[in-house]
């Protein structure tokens, strides 16, 4: 007879098993962030209050992405949903295990340290994360018992992918100085049929920036209509494409920088600014579940229909040449989609990846420009002049005196 109680004997060495050992995962790297291709060092510690047997001690590498999304056509809903595996590799610490475990080892009261090192394949995506889709690297630590439930635990790491703008391979985009400018132009009919039109024009001073620089931008509204306009607003856009055609939009920044444009009224706002915050960097290498991209936006409500103009930009890791970065740190990404947008649910939904964020940049470019003007500036010119007008005086005055 079987006894289902609290009191069954079966769930109290559960129970006992459970209590008795403890499972802790300690890495080297103490903020969890590592580059492809490097070694992931650390430790599996089994804590021992009596002695048990188990079956084994295993450790699994795991890297992953995957996405899921829906598609709503006429009268149909389709649902995706996509994975890709880059590697999957368990690892037997202790006892034996072909195919199947069948060893019995007996772990001791005490302390036992597991040591372990794997090196991370070269070439594989950045860490990310977004609604319903994300790209994960895991650690999972085992310990395997003869009859019921493992004991686990696991850590999510943060694996990064260097992006240099000047080695990107997008030939047709323009350099990182180009100045990209959008123009978008609207028509609405009115009452007496006359159309009125409204536009508007973004411009951007270059394409490629780092987490903690400033994106700086021009605008120009020109409404020429019977009505006001809504809240504009300049925006720093993520898009994520799941698949091959599905994109969702993520807004990382907001700048509203007019409460409504009037009717007749032309404004133009210069050095408008945002703040590139932690985020992943633009293109996700090697992964065909994903893709990434980031806009910077100009966004006037006009009611029924919005004024919309966005030129693209880069994210990238290393700052371009001429700009030295000061100070820097590893910082976690924000993961507020807003109300909107479909939350990411998972078990695991506290991680976030930790992205290299700039918190001080010097443009010695700027230096350079400074000293030149100065060594050319008229006052410097002047000065030199009157300098080589008396050396040639004082040596006119010394030939008369010898004469």
């Amino acid at each position: 007879m079987i006894c289902c109680g609290t009191n069954s004997p079966m769930l109290a060495f559960h129970d006992k098993m459970t209590s008795s050992a403890i499972l802790e995962l300690s890495l080297e790297q103490a903020d969890l962030v590592y580059y492809s291709g490097d070694r992931i060092r650390g430790a599996l510690i089994v804590h021992v209050a009596a002695p048990v047997t188990i079956a084994g001690v295993e450790l699994r590498f795991r890297g992953s992405a995957r996405a899921k999304w829906r598609e709503i056509g006429w009268k149909t809903e389709t649902e995706h949903e996509k994975e890709e595996i880059y590697f999957d590799d368990r690892f037997c610490l202790w006892g034996k295990a072909d195919g199947r475990w069948e060893s019995r080892e007996v772990l001791n009261r005490g302390r036992h340290l597991f040591p372990f090192q794997y090196k991370l394949p070269d070439g594989i995506p950045c860490s990310f994360e977004a609604p319903e889709a994300s790209i994960r690297y895991i650690v999972h630590g085992a310990l395997v018992r003869v009859a019921g439930t493992n004991i686990t635990t696991k850590k999510i790491v943060t694996v990064l992918r260097d992006l240099d703008s000047k080695r990107d391979n997008e030939r047709k985009s323009p350099s990182s100085r180009h100045v990209l400018e959008d123009h978008a132009e609207r028509t609405f009919s009115t009452s007496c049929c006359r159309p009125s039109r409204v536009s508007c024009s973004l411009c951007v001073l270059k394409r490629s920036y780092v987490p903690g620089e400033t994106i700086h931008a021009d605008v120009q509204i020109h409404n020429m209509t019977m009505r006001k306009s809504g809240p504009c607003k300049l925006q720093l856009k993520q898009l994520v494409t799941y698949g091959e055609h599905h994109c969702v939009p993520i807004i990382l920044q907001e700048l509203e920088f007019h409460e409504s444009a009037r009717q007749g009224q032309r404004r133009q706002w210069k050095n408008l600014s945002l703040t590139v915050p932690a985020t992943c960097p633009s293109k996700l290498s090697k992964c065909r579940v994903i893709d990434l991209r980031y806009c910077v936006a100009l966004d006037c409500d006009f009611g029924e229909s919005n004024l919309y103009a966005a030129v693209p930009i880069t994210i990238a890791t290393l700052p371009e040449r001429g700009i030295i970065p000061v100070r820097w740190s590893y910082q976690e990404c924000s993961l507020d989609f807003g109300e909107d947008e479909v939350k990411y649910s998972s078990s695991d939904d506290g991680f976030k990846p930790k992205y290299k964020y700039y918190e001080e940049l010097r443009d010695i470019r700027k230096d350079k420009y400074f000293v030149l003007k100065l060594r050319q500036s008229p006052g410097a010119k002047r000065r030199l002049m009157i300098n080589e007008g008396e050396s040639r005086t004082d040596s006119d005055a010394m030939n008369e005196s010898k004469a």
